[in-house]
């Protein structure tokens, strides 16, 4: 039995691919206790030729090939042949830190947690090459579910590469990435998180964020702003969940707001997606219908806006960037 597997979908990533598996490779980790898991994800470029030597040296690294289907069904299909204990999600254009899993892996076991989140640092192409982690060791503090949500979650850094999971919670829990949709990690990391009993969070660099080479909203088109509105579908029903606090609902609440405020921020602030705006609209109401945020009074004008003059408030909120 493995203790970890790392799950790498990889889709046209040639020029960054061998950085990131190399970096698994640096972990303090024997072969013989971890996997590597490349999903091939229809790349159509050189990806797999530029870490060709890298397959060819350790019998622990698998390569499954698939149709492309997009990043949610390329995790998916990781986990599905997962072996490990634990699974660390890493995207193929970034890189782990050096040295820093064998002892995060160490916390994540002795205390038998279903997830060990640590932290992360947002660099660019020179930065993350010349990065060196400082020799600290990693102290965790145990946490329940909850209590990592209240505390250690924001909707802006709901990033799974940054979290150990322990294979069989999510198993158990039939948690997995909604297939086809972009910000897939926004919907999972809440319901993993306040699903989970034994939490670590860990103040220590785990994860080194690629910068400078897409932007989201600048490419905020028509499917993604559909995409959100599963988002918001997906955690808009995680409210219902039993066991959960007022305080917890009401934070849920508060971040889903975010999330609804930041679509109508891409809806009005992109001609390419304001066209659409209607059937973007209709969309969002048929799958949650019942769509009201009051916690505060922003959020109930807002709410009463969207509900009553949907198309008239896109368009004020349009108005100032259109006459720029």
């Amino acid at each position: 039995m493995k203790k970890l597997s790392f799950i790498v979908p990889i889709y046209n990533v040639e020029k960054y691919i061998k950085d990131c598996v190399s970096s698994i490779y640096r972990q303090g980790l024997s072969d013989e206790d971890f996997e590597v898991i490349l999903v091939n994800d229809g790349t159509e470029d050189n990806s797999f030729e530029r870490i060709k030597d890298i397959c060819t040296l350790h019998k622990n690294l698998f390569i499954i090939n698939q149709e492309n289907q997009g990043l949610s069904c390329a995790r998916n299909t990781g986990l599905l042949y997962a072996k490990g204990d634990y699974v660390l999600f890493v995207d193929s254009d970034d890189m782990l830190a050096e040295g820093c899993v064998a002892d995060l892996l160490e916390l994540a076991l002795s205390s038998d947690a279903d997830l060990l989140v640590a932290d992360y640092l947002r660099l660019s192409d020179e930065e993350i090459l010349m990065y060196k982690r400082t020799n600290d060791k990693p102290c965790g503090v145990i946490k329940s579910g909850s209590q990592l949500f209240m505390e250690d979650l924001t909707p802006d850094q709901s990033y799974v590469w940054r979290t150990m999971y322990k294979r069989n919670y999510l198993l158990q829990n039939e948690l997995k990435f909604i297939p086809g949709i972009c910000y897939e990690d926004i919907p999972f990391t809440p319901e993993c998180f306040l699903k989970a009993h034994v939490c670590v969070r860990v103040n220590f660099v785990l994860y080194l964020y690629r910068i400078g080479h897409c932007s989201i909203t600048s490419n905020m088109d028509k499917k993604k702003a559909l995409d959100l509105n599963k988002v918001i579908e997906r955690i808009w029903d995680l409210k219902d969940m039993k066991c959960l606090s007022e305080e917890v609902r009401r934070r849920l609440i508060d971040n889903l707001f975010s999330t609804f405020s930041f679509e109508l921020w891409c809806i009005s602030h992109n001609k390419n997606v304001f066209i659409y705006r209607k059937e973007i609209v209709k969309d969002l109401m048929k799958r949650v219908p019942d769509i009201w945020f009051n916690n505060c009074f922003k959020q109930f004008f807002v709410s009463l806006l969207f509900r009553m003059i949907p198309d008239l408030y896109l368009r004020i909120r349009s108005i100032c960037l259109f006459k720029k």
